[in-house]
């Protein structure tokens, strides 16, 4: 009977600290940026209506997540030019709607993310209410193993590193086990 009881509280002691998976929008999947662009194009729209929006669905649910984050990472070819972006930086949803620069890949890398955010919130605010979004930039530094990149990376693997990564976390302290 211990024992028993031991098996299941260790069962659902893995179940609530169980992790959301990662969704990875990667250059290679269709999910493509033009080359020091933000914009989000159709297809990369549509594949991301009929392929991800779904998943996304049923991981908010699944988990009770409330919280986005939106991850853009760029490749390492270096991004010419003067950045105005600190010019929008109080209302980031002005941002895709205006024309701005990018000064460095930081800044095209959360360029993107905040473009993939506001297509994540105009689709999500529908059947979720409450959640929140946040977006960051991995610039060209994070692999996609989580390893800060090295310098026998090759600089323009573009399959490789120009992607955005969507992670799912809950900000609430209540405890909650997957219902899926």
């Amino acid at each position: 009977m211990i024992l028993t009881v031991a098996i299941v509280a260790s069962a659902l002691a893995k179940l609530v600290n169980q992790k959301p998976p990662i969704i990875r929008l990667s250059d290679a999947a269709d999910y493509r940026f033009s080359t020091g662009s933000y914009l989000i194009s159709p297809q990369f729209r549509k594949q991301l209506a009929s392929k991800q929006l779904p998943e996304i669905e049923k991981v908010i649910r699944c988990y009770g997540i409330d919280t986005i984050e939106v991850i853009g990472h760029t490749d390492s070819r270096p991004n010419p030019g003067g950045s105005n972006l600190d010019s929008f930086s109080q209302d980031k949803n002005k941002i895709v709607s205006a024309n701005v620069s990018s000064g460095s890949n930081a800044d095209l890398g959360l360029l993107r993310a905040i473009s993939v955010e506001n297509l994540l919130r105009n689709s999500l605010n529908k059947k979720f209410q409450n959640l929140d979004f946040r977006s960051y930039s991995a610039s060209s530094f994070v692999s996609p193993e989580n390893y800060v990149s090295s310098s026998n990376v090759n600089r323009d693997d573009q399959q490789v590193k120009r992607r955005i990564e969507v992670r799912f976390t809950r900000s609430e302290k209540a405890t909650s086990i997957p219902r899926c």
